[in-house]
């Protein structure tokens, strides 16, 4: 690609994991399709528990047809397994991309937002530590020059501790799914209002 996914391909880059996504999936089903054909063609099972007195059960027939598959389908098994796997891989990618797209988000961003959450929570929770401490340092002061509460009321007492502040994302580009989505679709540079302003 020679470029980064901005604005412009962010509909191509998806929609490439999507399409791949499903023809890897396609792959995967088609090939088990056939292997399954070929099982019930050759009367695998019919002949491990006629001849063979295997028990006509799951865990009795899985060990003789795995390996039967194995030995005679082995090229098939592995393209199945490596097209599942890769069509896992895919799809959690393309969902991801697709998550990023609906809340207008970057990549980038979201890694900056998990970094300023953290940092506003340790902020926080450093505010609350010191104010408890003034607290506790204007209760021990005041306590010095009055007569000392009763027991009761020191063990029931609750120490006003203000409430640690809520840290929230505050994304100004999302706009609703909708709208962000339709960013995506149609870019807003290549929109017409945009290039009028443009040469304006």
């Amino acid at each position: 690609m020679n470029n980064c996914i901005g604005e412009k391909n962010t509909r191509y880059f998806v929609a490439f994991l999507f399409w791949h996504f499903l023809l890897c999936l396609y792959g995967a089903i088609i090939l088990g399709f056939i292997v399954a054909g070929e099982l019930k063609d050759k009367k695998v099972v019919y002949i491990l528990t006629v001849y063979y007195g295997i028990d006509n059960s799951f865990s009795g027939l899985f060990p003789h047809v795995a390996q039967w598959l194995l030995a005679v389908h082995n090229t098939q098994i592995l393209l199945v397994v490596f097209l599942g796997i890769i069509a896992l891989l895919l799809g959690g990618f393309c969902a991801y991309h697709v998550h990023l797209c609906l809340s207008n988000t970057t990549t980038n961003e979201t890694f900056k937002w998990q970094d300023y959450i953290f940092w506003m929570k340790k902020e926080n929770a450093a505010k609350a530590s010191a104010y408890t401490l003034k607290a506790s340092i204007n209760a021990a002061s005041s306590e010095a020059q009055k007569s000392p509460p009763s027991k009761w009321k020191t063990f029931f007492s609750r120490s006003k501790t203000r409430a640690e502040e809520l840290v929230v994302k505050n994304n100004i580009y999302d706009v609703g799914w909708i709208r962000n989505l339709c960013e995506v679709m149609v870019p807003l540079s290549e929109r017409r209002s945009f290039s009028c302003k443009k040469s304006e």
